[in-house]
């Protein structure tokens, strides 16, 4: 089974984010994928995020595709009364509605097909959340307290979950939830599937946080995940890959059991000098299982 991920599209911050989208449909085309898995931040609009998803669909990819929202996609931006929890809800709709499957509503399982595998190993299973923060990644050497983090403000810079992120609950209480509800996935799966692979936006581990040993930057890295989806994560033997986005550099590496992805694509303030194309098929990382 060939794996392709790509996350952090950003498809209505800049012109080139936008244009890359083409150019991602026919590197997925390319790399004949079994899966394709995309892992949030789309756009902060919903009239862009359902373009984007709307683009793959109407493509005729021949793979299945997955979804988590990022951080910027429940942004509840266009009506002051909508939560993010019901612009999760919205974007699962849309998901549905383009072929894509929300995996926060959901694990999706597929079968794999070769004559060389036996039946108990023929299903992989996929298990998804947006993930969150609970400042365990808040940096070492600093005395800033959770009441702090929790401002999201520092040096005249604001991280923007401040304004637009509306949980109606504290980073710690939806952290736990969601947790708590990716758990729950695992249970569901474990009895049908001979592996899982988890798919997050935010970072499931503290090893892929880059620090600078400066201010604002280091107070930031705070609100880059937890510590705890990566601890569920490493406790339960099926899990064998994790796949992210939230931090705009690739990883590869492995932790623990665990084989830990991220292919994002990030702001693209002018076109890369090798080209969209180019670009788009140095971003999308494929892998077997």
């Amino acid at each position: 089974m060939k794996i392709g991920l790509i996350s952090d599209l950003h498809t209505d911050v800049t012109p080139q984010n936008k244009a890359l989208v083409p150019h991602l449909i026919c590197a997925v085309k390319a790399a004949e994928l079994d899966v394709f898995v995309l892992a949030g931040d789309l756009a902060r609009h919903l009239t862009a995020l359902s373009e984007t998803l709307n683009a793959f669909h109407e493509a005729e990819l021949a793979c299945d595709k997955v979804f988590v929202p990022g951080n910027h996609d429940i942004w509840a931006i266009e009506t002051p009364n909508v939560t993010s929890e019901q612009k999760c809800q919205i974007i699962s709709a849309l998901c549905y509605e383009c072929g894509f499957h929300p995996l926060m509503e959901a694990p999706f399982v597929k079968q794999r097909v070769a004559r060389d595998i036996c039946p108990s190993d023929a299903k992989v299973g996929f298990c998804g959340t947006i993930g969150w923060y609970d400042y365990s990644f808040a940096p070492e050497g600093y005395e800033f307290s959770d009441a702090q983090y929790a401002q999201k403000q520092l040096m005249g810079v604001v991280w923007n979950d401040k304004r637009y992120a509306k949980w109606g609950d504290t980073d710690l209480a939806v952290t736990r939830r969601l947790v708590a509800k990716l758990c729950k996935q695992f249970t569901v799966l474990r009895e049908e599937v001979s592996r899982i692979i988890v798919v997050t936006h935010h970072v499931p581990f503290r090893e892929c946080i880059r620090y600078h040993g400066e201010l604002p930057w280091d107070f930031f890295r705070a609100f880059m995940g937890s510590v705890r989806f990566g601890a569920i994560c490493l406790q339960e033997p099926l899990v064998t890959h994790v796949l992210f986005g939230h931090t705009h550099r690739q990883i590869d590496m492995d932790i623990g059991s665990v084989r830990a992805l991220c292919a994002p694509v990030g702001y693209l303030h002018e076109e890369p000098p090798c080209g969209l194309q180019a670009y788009a098929e140095s971003r999308l990382t494929c892998f077997s299982i």
